[in-house]
This record gives C-alpha cells, sequence and structure tokens, in this order.
C-alpha cells in the first residue's frame, strides 16, 4: 500500500464547518418548493406541447397515476391526476431533494445535482408508464421523458443553488 492517502470522498474542516452552516429551515423548504413549481412550469412544453404536437398524447396516464388517491377513498380522474402530479413536483420531490441532493453528483455545478435526482426518477418513471405501443412512441415517450425529466431537475437544482443553498450534509 502507498503512503500517500486519496483525498477521494473526504470532507475537509472548511466543508464540515459549511455543511453545518446549511440547516434545512422553512425558507429552505419554501424556496425549494418553489423552485419544484417552477421545474413544473418549465417542463410542460416537453410534457405535453412536443406530443401533442406529434399526436402521441394522451390523458390516460394521468388518469392511471391518480388511483394513487384511492388512498384517500378518491376516485381515479384527470383533475386528481393533474393536482396529485403538481403536488408531488411541487412538494414531494423538492423537499427529498433537499436531503438526498448533498449526497449526488456531480460536486461542480452542485445545481446539476437537481439532474441526477430528476433521472433517478427518470427511471421509475418509464418503468410505471412506457406505454404498449409501437416502437415510435416508445421512443418518443423515452426521450420528451428524459428531456421533461432534465428540464424540472435543472430548474429545481438551479433555483435552489441561487435563491437558497442544497445542503451538503458531513457524512
Amino acid at each position: 500500500m502507498s503512503s500517500e492517502q486519496s483525498n477521494v470522498g473526504s470532507v475537509s474542516a472548511g466543508e464540515a464547518a459549511r455543511a453545518a452552516e446549511v440547516p434545512i429551515t422553512l425558507r429552505l423548504i419554501g424556496i425549494a418548493m418553489l423552485s419544484g413549481f417552477v421545474g413544473m412550469v418549465a417542463m410542460l412544453p416537453v410534457l405535453v406541447g412536443l406530443p401533442a404536437l406529434l399526436d402521441l398524447f394522451s390523458t390516460a396516464p394521468i388518469v392511471r397515476f391518480s388511483t394513487f388517491g384511492s388512498f384517500l377513498g378518491l376516485g381515479p380522474s384527470l383533475a386528481l391526476g393533474i393536482a396529485l402530479f403538481v403536488m408531488g413536483g411541487t412538494l414531494f420531490l423538492p423537499i427529498q431533494f433537499l436531503v438526498v441532493g448533498a449526497y449526488l453528483p456531480p460536486e461542480e455545478p452542485r445545481y446539476a445535482r437537481g439532474v441526477t435526482y430528476a433521472l433517478i426518477y427518470w427511471i421509475a418513471f418509464v418503468m410505471v408508464f412506457l406505454p404498449s405501443t409501437g416502437p415510435l412512441g416508445i421512443g418518443v415517450f423515452l426521450v420528451v421523458s428524459m428531456l421533461y425529466h432534465v428540464f424540472y431537475g435543472l430548474a429545481l437544482g438551479y433555483l435552489l443553488d441561487e435563491w437558497g443553498e442544497i445542503p451538503q450534509h458531513a457524512v
């Protein structure tokens, strides 16, 4: 074994002190939620616009997504699906990103961690919502859904890093 030590994965004293200075506060949660909402708006042209232009847009997956409302005794509907989708992207995902964003690559630029985070959710999204259609439909779905997850992640990460800060936890 070499006498040189690797610094990979180590946290410097300065970084540890900075990490301790960035608690997850109500202000930061509010910024994250606003950033998530802006991310939802930023991805709408790709989420709806591009598939509609290609005559591939369908509301069936949104109605299928609304079945999560059955936990609250609500029946599936397009309005409920949209509401749950917006709530997830505005409330759940941004707050979860505050917790896990510090552990995601890349180290710099920090806002790009939002893209990494969104692409993790893209994998799950594809597994749940992959359409049973021909190769063209599947290809368009994969590309378009990846693009709008990237748009969402960029907006979430950039705005959170610009208006607040992505917490860096000392591990």
